[in-house]
């Protein structure tokens, strides 16, 4: 696929993906959506990519949504009869973008550089860390605008009480705010960002990647789930760490008292 509004950068092991609209803030239509899906697709099967980094161009991490128009002039407007359907499942959606980077069998990296707004805020949260630029906001600003919404994994962070203020007072966070909400990992100054995050982008990278997406899927289905079903996902991430080539070489440099050389397999 060639890509219009996404670029792709692949350094040692780490492929940041930047949305790339800045003149929109990096909105979403159906397009930058279509692009993202395939793209982490891309890095789901390449076994040289063992860390992923999102972020934005420009000022914006993403704005949310296109108000101005989802559809590509010129393109098909491929849509489902059921509104609601077209809203989660449509093409390009962020539901699924969210949905496949939980599913990705390797770590993904929020690199917040600007406002998280919107669908962006929920891009963000979707991410498994995030670091965030002091500068830049979080918010879901829909009653502002006269637009239902909803918490999506935002209940998961700060419990449903805090979830259901901002969703109705629309409050936009600051970063030392998010931070101090677990909504971001680190929050660093504008300048240091890429250096932050690039640098546990690389401890991830060198880190054992089979053994991380286990514990990553043992996590995120083992969320809100009775305790002993919880206990079934992470006895299932020990059980299939136990047959990896990383793990022997834990192991042995545990024995040997030297740093793992982990080749993510």
């Amino acid at each position: 696929m060639e890509y219009r509004y996404l670029l792709v950068q692949s350094d040692a092991a780490i492929c940041r993906l930047i949305l790339n609209r800045p003149e929109r803030l990096n909105a979403l239509n159906v397009r930058i959506g279509v692009e993202l899906l395939d793209a982490l697709e891309r890095c789901d099967r390449d076994a040289d990519v063992r860390v992923v980094v999102l972020t934005g161009a420009g000022r914006a991490f993403c704005a949310g949504d296109d108000l101005r128009g989802m559809a590509e002039p010129g393109e098909p407007d491929r849509r489902f009869a059921d509104p609601i359907k077209q809203y989660v499942q449509g093409e390009g959606r962020w539901p699924l973008i969210i949905a496949q980077m939980r599913a990705l069998s390797k770590p993904v990296i929020a690199m917040i550089n600007g406002h998280a707004h919107g669908a962006g805020f929920n891009l963000a949260l979707g991410c498994d860390l995030r670091v965030m630029a002091d500068s830049a906001t979080m918010s879901i600003p829909f009653s502002k605008r006269g637009i239902g919404t909803g918490t999506n994994l935002l209940q998961q962070f700060v419990g449903i009480g805090k979830a259901m203020e901002w969703a109705l007072l629309a409050p936009a966070l600051s970063a030392q705010e998010a931070e101090r909400w677990g909504l971001v990992n680190r929050v660093v100054a504008l300048d240091r960002l890429e250096q932050e995050t690039m640098s546990i982008a690389r401890e991830l990278a060198e880190g054992p990647t089979l053994v991380l997406a286990y514990t990553k899927s043992a996590i995120v289905n083992g969320w809100q789930v009775p305790p002993e079903v919880g206990y079934r996902y992470q006895g299932q991430a020990v059980t299939q760490s136990q047959q990896t080539e990383d793990f022997a070489e834990g192991i042995r440099a545990f024995r040997e008292k030297r740093p793992p050389r982990f080749r993510g397999r």
